[in-house]
């Protein structure tokens, strides 16, 4: 998915914001989210065992165990230490954002892990900013804690300065034009201003992360895109997807189960999942640099 796509879509989100009802955008978000979204991290198992030297039933299944275990872990930790849980979640994930849009940009580089991490979180910190007061509701109902008081503003600043002054100390490695990111990041930002949180998320979460990270999947395990290996993508995924939206569901549904803690416990829920799918797609992007 090309640059243009990317933007072009982006601003076609913004239009949609403007001459829509917020219940409509809202939908349409969740709706990016629950398909595109779920679908790109559903084939982590295929992934897995497709690349595997043996075909032995019982190392398939260490492989698969230690995967749930990483969940499991992951779990537990953001629960029970819900600030240094959000604050690791929001490292790998910023990682985990660079690294899909630059895997390919920057060749040879010894400073691509601080390449990779600064650019997330300037996307992170550019949507906290542009969404402060919603972010800070919903820190205060996951972790107990506010960031309406943290100088988010000269941090972004800090930030960004870093980035600049990697992208200008590693010039030589970068194969991407610095105008045409710092442009791509003025139309992220433009979107975020002009959306609420939930739309400005799904729309950069779809559009310029998991459109482009199945890409690189379908890619990874059938060396080609084209219609037979989306449609072989889309099938191996079909299972674990609907597996992954059954249990959402339930949990949204049957929330006075859990209790008081519900929401707690589905953003734990989420990030469990989300961490072991980061550490695969690392592995996977290394070798495809």
């Amino acid at each position: 998915m090309s640059s243009k796509v990317k933007i072009i879509a982006t601003v076609f989100i913004i239009w949609i914001t403007l001459y829509s009802f917020k219940d409509i955008e809202n939908i349409i978000a969740g709706m990016l989210i629950l398909t595109v979204g779920l679908v790109h991290g559903a084939c982590d198992i295929t992934l897995t065992l497709t690349k595997l030297d043996t075909s032995l039933l019982k190392h398939r299944l260490i492989i698969i165990l230690l995967y749930v275990a990483v969940a499991i872990l992951s779990f537990t930790v953001i629960y029970n230490l819900p600030i240094i849980g959000f604050i690791v979640f929001l490292c790998i994930s910023s990682y985990h954002f660079g690294e899909q849009h630059f895997h390919k940009k920057i060749i040879n580089s010894k400073l691509v892990f601080f390449h990779f991490l600064i650019y997330g979180m300037v996307v992170f910190l550019l949507m906290i900013i542009a969404n402060k007061e919603s972010v800070n509701d919903i820190l205060l109902t996951l972790i107990g804690n506010e960031i309406i008081k943290l100088p988010i503003q000269p941090i972004l600043y800090v930030t960004s300065g870093i980035m600049l002054f990697l992208w200008a100390l590693d010039f030589k490695n970068l194969q991407f034009s610095v105008f045409k990111e710092l442009f791509n990041l003025i139309i992220i930002y433009v979107l975020f201003y002009n959306t609420n949180l939930i739309v400005s998320f799904a729309s950069y979460f779809v559009i310029w992360h998991s459109i482009p990270s199945i890409y690189d999947q379908i890619e990874y395990l059938y060396n080609n895109v084209n219609k037979e290996t989306i449609l072989k993508y889309l099938k191996n995924s079909g299972a674990y997807w609907v597996i992954s939206i059954t249990g959402l569901i339930f949990m949204v549904l049957k929330g006075e189960i859990v209790g008081e803690n519900y929401y707690r416990i589905l953003y734990s829920f989420i990030v469990s999942v989300t961490i072991p799918h980061i550490l695969l797609m690392n592995k996977i992007l290394s070798k495809s640099s």
